[in-house]
């Protein structure tokens, strides 16, 4: 057994993965890993394609997080052709991030389970920890051991609609297209954009130049949301006194606890429960739109698409803007996502929230303060959110309000404050 750390460890993982590649006692490569960059398939490409080229090689690979790149899947693809790439990945937030490479012969087994993936920083420069393990198959309680590693790799490597495809030209295409994974110059300018607190420039569509209504081209739903165990429940801290409330300086944000109560209630389906205002009810020539907030976008920016997904700023406005379609029953609502700046290109001032409009149908069935509208992130091809409305004289109401966050911001000197509730 050896303790692996890096960048000053004497073997780091990459130097592990070189040896092993080039040893000609193993006969099967397997790995499991999060995020693949051209800055490590690079050290890797030529030995293992040599590699391939005499004994089995079948890597999984996870593109959540927009953390690997279409050069790093190109990288694998062309260094295996005698092997198998495949690509899970999760529609929901639950992100693919195992770490996990084998070695096998028919006597013996080298694994290595640690923090670094197939990225330059993660083989070399990261500050990483490995713990490799070899086991001596003669031995019955190595062979115990080898087969739960196996049982996990095998789990993803195996093929299944929405959550699991072996990788092939084509398909690397459409997650392209569909906007899953970028190429290492997009991904560089995500990070200048995120540095600058600036969403990034629209991405290229199919025929190169940028769309003006979303950053990826409409394609149909590749991937899908499957439900997985949820973590303990967290007791929830106890409510600010409304005195100490009134005492908050206008803008300032204060939190409570989230418990997973509210999630079990959707099924563990990836959701956002929002409790909305009185300003959201149903009003004649009101504009149908739904305050949702920035500090909740900003807690789930991935189920919102911010801001991979929006379009902008309007030049006028400074708004950024995601069109999207919600399922609300049998009607599928074409509807919009609007982010308002602080303060608009001309200097003067803007609300500085994060709304969901154009939702009539939704706003119809509200009630009163406090009803929720849960919505959920849709396998359905053309459909982006599912959505329903729960009255606080419905059951699940205690048990959803029970489990959602509190955000609430003052609304001026006086004290006087908006709360807003979602559960995540």
């Amino acid at each position: 057994m050896e303790f692996i750390t890096q960048p000053f460890g004497q073997v780091r993982l990459g130097e592990f993965l070189l040896s092993h590649l080039a040893d000609p006692q193993w006969t099967l490569f397997r790995a499991a890993v999060a995020f693949v960059k051209r800055s490590g398939t690079r050290y890797l490409r030529q030995p293992l394609r040599d590699f391939s080229g005499r004994a089995s090689v079948r890597i999984s690979v996870g593109i959540d997080l927009y953390s690997t790149s279409r050069e790093g899947l190109s990288d694998l693809l062309e260094a295996t052709n005698e092997g198998q790439i495949l690509v899970y990945h999760n529609n929901g937030p639950n992100t693919f991030h195992p770490k996990v490479y084998l070695f096998r012969s028919e006597q013996r087994a080298d694994i290595i389970v640690g923090s670094g993936n197939l990225t330059g920083g993660g083989l070399f420069t990261n500050y990483e920890a490995s713990l490799a393990v070899s086991l001596n198959l003669a031995v019955s309680e190595d062979g115990v051991f080898l087969k739960a590693a196996e049982a996990a790799l095998d789990e993803w490597v195996q093929p299944q609609d929405g959550l699991c495809y072996v990788l092939t030209p084509g398909f690397l295409d459409q997650l392209v297209a569909s906007g899953l994974v970028r190429s290492e110059a997009q991904l560089a300018e995500m990070q200048r954009a995120a540095a600058s607190q600036q969403p990034p420039a629209a991405a290229p569509n199919a025929a190169g130049a940028a769309s003006p209504d979303r950053t990826v081209v409409s394609t149909p739903a590749l991937f899908a949301t499957f439900p997985v165990p949820l973590p303990p429940t967290i007791p929830t801290a106890p409510a600010l006194p409304a005195s100490d409330i009134a005492q908050l300086e206008p803008e300032q944000e204060e939190t409570e606890g989230v418990t997973a109560a509210a999630a079990e209630a959707v099924s563990g389906t990836p959701a956002s429960v929002i409790s909305v205002l009185s300003v959201d009810l149903p009003v004649p020539g009101s504009s149908n739109e739904v305050t949702i907030t920035k500090y909740i976008r900003n807690a789930q920016p991935e189920f919102w698409g911010w801001p991979l997904l929006f379009a902008g700023p309007d030049p006028t406005t400074g708004q950024y803007r995601r069109n999207v379609r919600i399922r609300y029953g049998e009607q599928v609502i074409k509807a919009y996502l609007l982010d308002f700046p602080g303060r608009k290109p001309d200097g003067t001032k803007a609300s500085a929230d994060f709304r969901l409009g154009s939702i009539a149908p939704i706003v119809a069935d509200l009630q009163q303060e406090d009803d929720l509208i849960v919505m959920s992130l849709s396998a359905e091809p053309d459909v982006d959110y599912l959505a329903r409305v729960v009255h606080i004289v419905d059951s699940e109401h205690e048990q959803l309000m029970n489990g959602m966050q509190v955000y609430s911001r003052s609304r001026s000197t006086k004290g006087t404050y908006r709360k807003f509730r979602y559960v995540s």
